[in-house]
């Protein structure tokens, strides 16, 4: 329960988000798939360029094909991140183990390094020793390129799609190591040209580019898989802040924060609401906002909503500020309370209001907790004079017998009186039940948007009544009114 005072600690709601159209389980298995396909398609490359580079002792080539290899191993590397990722949640990873897959695109990142160390250290010793240079180039070192060019152009479009439409890091990452070798493949068969033409200090010098090259696409990794690992904030403060204050009845909202995964994003804040607010209404309250922030954020996996007194309670003569403290009351007592009519005269407060309670309750239980109900309400409310209550029954499950003839014409009944009045544009849905011998209608009336509340709730007064007077036996009337569109 919500205490009065500001120092009632701070309430805590958690609003767990509507999953997604792909499930988690969707989402791995897809990134796995891939990842072996892509795994597959590596080999190939990888084994025609180390036969073809020992059998040419071609250095820039059989390095190339150790270049590849990296390819093989990040994918085994991602499929073990894959493997931990997917694990269930659990008490011990309340969070999932998500970011398993950013450790993996780490790991890449450290591959894509070491490849360029290796192409660095080999193109130096290649530049300090001219001899080193000593490679036999045929049509065999060209089409072992080209293999490795064309089946490696297609793994970065088929990842990278695949990466984007799975929101997958490690996809992502190996999709541009995989095009950091189309890059090194290129570089070494411009190499082989120069070889040809009697310039072979051209393959070091393109090896050194190439890696530098390789090492940017690293940083870029880096760059990008960091912010998830240090819980960078994912949602902006300012648009948090900006959705939750849209909600009626929050005054003031802080301490926002946010993280996660693109696919995965956790949220918290805090909002302030009126000391005295029933906890039923401070309850619907963080409801709300989840249920927009959701709407902002598709990928929102959790908020937790901490709702808090702002710590001075409203004092003005509202109809609200009476009607809070009152429903407060009758729910403490097991009842409801709606429709609150406050009048002031001479400073003091007259309420009507409409409360519900349990319909089997003896007549003279229900005006025992009426009375407790209005002596607790003139003890704590100030000023006020009196208070008058309209006890009805609260509302209960009831089968509903099938629609006969009688009702078809009740309802054409119910038509000829609303249309008698003018003003009321349309009426639809009009529902007729019978209760152990009860009559209860309900039905929607259409009307101007543009109409006061006040006015709109006098016409559907002006229609029940119509309606009792014609209708023998109604023993209770809904009806809803809504702006014509």
């Amino acid at each position: 329960m919500l205490s009065e005072g500001p120092d009632r600690p701070p309430q805590h709601h958690n609003e767990m988000a509507q999953a997604p159209p792909q499930s988690s389980n969707d989402t791995f298995q897809g990134i796995r798939k891939v990842l072996w396909i892509t795994m597959v398609l590596n080999l190939i490359p990888t084994f025609v360029k180390l036969a073809v580079g020992y059998l040419t002792n071609s250095l820039s080539i059989i390095a190339d094909g150790f270049d590849s290899v990296f390819d093989a191993a990040s994918n085994v590397v991602g499929l073990v991140g894959i493997w931990i990722a997917a694990k269930p949640i659990s008490e011990k990873y309340p969070y999932g183990r998500r970011k398993a897959e950013t450790v993996t695109a780490l790991i890449i990142a450290y591959l894509l390094f070491l490849t360029t160390w290796e192409l660095v250290k080999s193109a130096l010793d290649r530049l300090l020793n001219p001899a080193l240079i000593d490679a036999e180039v045929n049509v065999l070192s060209f089409l072992a390129l080209a293999t490795s060019i064309v089946i490696h152009m297609y793994v970065v479009h088929y990842e990278l799609n695949a990466g984007k439409s799975l929101h997958s890091d490690i996809l992502v990452a190996d999709a541009q190591h995989t095009r950091a070798d189309v890059l090194v493949s290129v570089a070494v068969a411009g190499g082989l040209v120069f070889i040809i033409l009697g310039v072979p200090v051209a393959d070091p010098i393109l090896a050194i580019v190439v890696a530098a090259m390789i090492a940017r696409i690293g940083i870029s990794i880096i760059r990008e898989s960091v912010p998830t690992l240090i819980d960078k904030e994912v949602l902006p403060v300012e648009k948090v802040v900006k959705i939750a204050l849209s909600v009626p009845g929050i005054r003031s909202v802080h301490n926002v924060r946010s993280r996660g995964h693109e696919q995965a994003v956790y949220a918290d804040l805090h909002i302030r609401v009126d000391p005295g607010m029933s906890t039923e209404r401070a309850h619907a309250i963080a409801h709300e906002v989840g249920r927009r922030l959701r709407e902002f954020e598709s990928d929102l996996k959790d908020v937790t909503i901490h709702v808090e007194p702002d710590g001075s309670s409203t004092h003005n003569t509202s109809q609200e500020a009476l009607a809070i403290p009152l429903r407060r009351i009758a729910m403490g007592l097991g009842a409801s309370m709606h429709d609150v009519w406050a009048h002031i005269v001479n400073g003091q407060y007259y309420v009507e209001t409409h409360v519900e309670l349990d319909g089997s309750l003896p007549l003279r239980y229900a005006h025992e907790i009426i009375t407790k109900i209005e002596e607790r309400a003139r003890a704590e409310i100030p000023n006020l004079k009196t208070i008058t209550t309209h006890i009805e029954p609260a509302g209960l499950l009831t089968s509903v017998d099938k629609t006969t003839q009688k009702d078809e014409d009740l309802k054409n009944d119910i038509m000829k009186t609303v249309q008698e009045i003018d003003i009321i544009r349309t009426c639809h849905d009009v529902q007729i039940h019978r209760d152990e011998g009860r009559l209860v209608l309900s039905l929607h009336i259409n009307l101007s948007g543009d109409i006061p509340l006040t006015d709109a709730h006098q016409i559907t007064l002006r229609l029940e009544t119509r309606l009792r007077e014609k209708i023998p036996g109604l023993s209770r009337v809904i009806i809803h009114a809504e702006p014509i569109s």
